[in-house]
């Protein structure tokens, strides 16, 4: 058997592999680079809840903002997600959760109920940005 020719199919081989390399490696710059380094121009904005007034719960910070990404729960017991140390907040207060596209907000048979826009909260209700939401003596404020 001869082997230069076998060596020499294969150095063409490793060159051809070199070149595809090199060639996908400009493709994926030249797409960072018309991008400008954006990996996902179509971002989708951020929604949450920005606290208004903090009442009586002293972890809270007037302004700060508590993202909401797919659902979070509100009460007073540990096991929630947003913890308010509050006397008119029940253990398991509400919860907001994503349904399809639009944010639910739903009470959970608090006792003192949860107020949305001066209205209180009968069951569910789909959150708007713009929305005040009161639980317990803490205002917050839905944005997107």
């Amino acid at each position: 058997m001869d082997f230069s020719k076998l060596t020499t199919i294969f150095r063409f081989i490793i060159i051809g592999i070199i070149y595809i390399i090199i060639f996908l490696s400009l493709k994926i710059m030249y797409k960072d680079i018309k991008n400008g380094g954006k990996r996902n121009p179509t971002k989708k904005k951020t929604f949450g809840l920005e606290i208004l007034d903090k009442g009586e719960n002293h972890e809270l910070k007037n302004g700060a903002v508590i993202p909401i990404k797919g659902e979070i729960t509100i009460g007073r017991k540990t096991t929630n997600n947003l913890i308010l140390d509050d006397q008119y907040v029940s253990g398991n207060h509400a919860r907001i959760f994503l349904k399809n596209t639009d944010y639910i907000i739903e009470d959970l048979g608090s006792t003192n109920g949860t107020i949305i826009n001066d209205k209180r909260l009968e069951g569910k209700a789909i959150l708007k940005v713009g929305d005040e939401i009161q639980i317990g003596s803490a205002l917050f404020k839905v944005i997107g």
